[in-house]
């Protein structure tokens, strides 16, 4: 990402699957505060749209938020060890 995009930024891996889920790709960084994930998104409109429609509850398929958590959770675990 270039310093003049704009980035979404959150720890939270269950908002990450849901957009990741939702088509929107997340980059995967080591949190410089510690040692946890940090997902980075695009912003955009429709980026804004999805994390409002999760925040109110929305909900989708259950396989594919699955298969979003585990791929997340496999890449941030790599991404914060190969940072150490």
């Amino acid at each position: 990402m270039s310093p003049s995009e704009r980035v979404f930024e959150t720890e939270s891996i269950d908002l990450a699957s849901f957009l990741a889920a939702s088509g929107y790709p997340p980059i995967i960084r080591r949190n410089a505060a510690g040692n946890r994930a940090l997902f980075l998104f695009h912003e955009s409109t429709e980026l804004s749209r999805s994390i409002i429609a999760y925040e109110s509850g929305a909900a989708l398929p259950a396989k594919r938020l699955l298969n979003a958590r585990s791929r997340l959770f496999r890449e941030a675990s790599a991404a914060v060890k190969g940072a150490k």
